[in-house]
């Protein structure tokens, strides 16, 4: 005959305390319901910050929320990677508060330059290269790039071919830049150039060592202003000898 299994038993004590911990649980599950999709925790108001080129109807569009939804079913990451995808966006971040107050601060990317989308038609393009526009006809006065490959639709990226003037771009401060009105790349050789808005040359040749060119090119430009000479051709190609001629 097999011995009779003995019944497992709680103390008093230790059935008292997992009773209690099981109601405890319960209490804060059923209390997070009840609070977190009470009309007390709702979203009262959406303020929308950083916007320049976007329209709030294009954001609102892509929130996924409105005033008077629960505020914890609010999910800020899908919110924002919705938003990200916009072209004009950088970054957004998306915070709210126990108040009922979502805030969606927004950062725009600014056009650096223009790239050819197709013939005569100029896209806006970022600076880390991604293209933010469709083709325009009429496009602002910021600086053309020739010698890569057309841009895309817009929240597309330029071509790897546009690596060395997208780094040149991010090297100038935003005063000499503003002064080219174009920025080219010799297909062949890979070699960078420039035109002034006083219709100056530049030659940036190979692309090392951008920054001390950028630097060169600044104090080459300073120096000729006082001098008041127009020499037409820049060389910073070797920028511990920046050479100028006037032909």
């Amino acid at each position: 005959m097999l011995p009779k299994r003995r019944r497992a038993s709680m103390s008093p004590t230790i059935r008292k305390s997992v009773i209690g911990l099981t109601f405890a649980v319960l209490l804060f599950v059923g209390g997070f319901v009840v609070v977190g999709y009470s009309p007390l925790l709702n979203i009262e108001k959406i303020e929308v910050y950083g916007l320049h080129h976007l329209t709030l109807g294009e954001i609102e569009e892509r929130l996924g929320f409105e005033p008077g939804d629960p505020l914890l079913s609010l999910d800020q990451s899908a919110t924002q990677r919705r938003i990200e995808a916009l072209p004009r966006v950088q970054s957004v971040s998306v915070e709210r508060s126990w108040s009922g107050v979502v805030v969606v601060d927004i950062i725009e990317h600014r056009p650096a330059a223009l790239v050819m989308s197709e013939p005569e038609q100029w896209a806006l393009i970022a600076s880390d290269g991604r293209v933010l526009s469709y083709g325009l006809m009429s496009p602002p006065d910021l600086p053309r790039i020739s010698g890569i490959r057309a841009a895309g639709v817009p929240g597309s990226y330029l071509s790897s071919d546009s690596s060395a003037l997208l780094s040149l771009l991010r090297t100038m401060p935003p005063g000499l830049l503003e002064r080219f009105t174009s920025l080219r790349r010799d297909p062949a050789t890979g070699d960078l150039s420039g035109t002034l808005n006083s219709n100056q040359e530049v030659i940036f040749g190979d692309d090392e060592q951008l920054p001390a060119k950028v630097v060169a090119l600044s104090a080459l430009l300073g120096y000729l202003e006082e001098q008041m000479r127009t020499d037409r051709v820049l060389d910073v190609s070797v920028p511990e000898r920046p050479v100028v001629s006037t032909s």
